[in-house]
């Protein structure tokens, strides 16, 4: 069995974040391959690493991270990710499964690849806002500054 984390590597962001959220709610790095799935399976965490640098003198990489919640409701997915905030600001200076993590920072999401359908009309074009009471989910993300391990 390998050792986890990798000495000398960068610690596995995902797998950290699966780690530190799986106490909260049933966490993946992949969703549910079908909606069914996906709605049997909430409360949900979806994680991923969106991106990341070293800094200078490659002693510490800093990982874009995202978290998506996902419950019964919009204000459910809220609930969640007030959790899901809580626990992640409270991580530095305290090991998760061996991995111990320096620095954590809320950052903006990146965008949504989804656009509004736009409807054309006699007079342009009119965007439609999200006003669907079903969406279930809420995204943050966060900057993790870690040590090689």
């Amino acid at each position: 069995m390998a050792t986890y984390p990798v000495p000398g590597e960068f610690p596995d962001f995902e797998q950290f974040m699966v780690d530190l959220f799986t106490p909260i709610a049933t966490t993946v790095t992949t969703l549910p391959a079908t909606s069914a799935a996906l709605q049997s399976s909430l409360p949900l965490i979806w994680v991923r690493t969106t991106g990341g640098t070293l800094d200078i003198n490659a002693v510490t990489y800093k990982a874009k991270v995202s978290a998506v919640a996902f419950g019964t409701s919009r204000v459910a997915a809220q609930q969640l990710s007030v959790q899901i905030r809580e626990a992640i600001l409270s991580a530095p200076a305290s090991r998760v499964n061996g991995v111990l993590v320096d620095y954590v920072e809320e950052i903006a999401a990146e965008e949504q690849k989804f656009h509004p359908p736009i409807l054309r009309r006699s007079r342009g074009l009119t965007e439609v806002p999200d006003l669907d009471p079903l969406n279930q989910m809420v995204e943050i993300a966060f900057s993790i500054e870690a040590r090689r391990q």
